[in-house]
């Protein structure tokens, strides 16, 4: 939120990455701190940061890394995305049968 700080008493306190407009709602919505959205796929699958803190009771729920509808620990958003790329840099270390050498592979769906 670019030196902007958050509407108290709903949302004392924003993560450096939240960009959430506070203030605007009076019920649950203004406690939810949200990243800026990443388009991960052409289909409208996203990831964001979300985190939310009850301001009547200061409970914190989050960090999440939210995947589409899936919610994920920060650990467990890493391994899959470690787990993605080691996925992605087996099949560049070899080439799909019937591939152009020297060219990359088309994607499989989507295209």
């Amino acid at each position: 939120m670019s030196g902007e700080t958050c509407n108290p008493p709903a949302a004392p306190t924003c993560p450096e990455w939240c960009v959430a407009p506070h203030g605007r709602y009076r019920a649950e919505e203004d406690w939810v701190h949200l990243g800026e959205p990443l388009g991960l796929t052409r289909e409208g699958t996203r990831a964001q940061l979300c985190l939310s803190v009850d301001p009547a009771t200061g409970a914190v729920d989050g960090p999440y890394v939210l995947v589409g509808a899936t919610e994920y620990a920060p650990v467990a958003a890493a391994a899959l995305g470690r787990a993605l790329t080691a996925l992605a840099e087996l099949v560049l270390e070899t080439p799909s049968p019937g591939a152009p050498s020297g060219s990359p592979d088309r994607p499989v769906s989507g295209s």
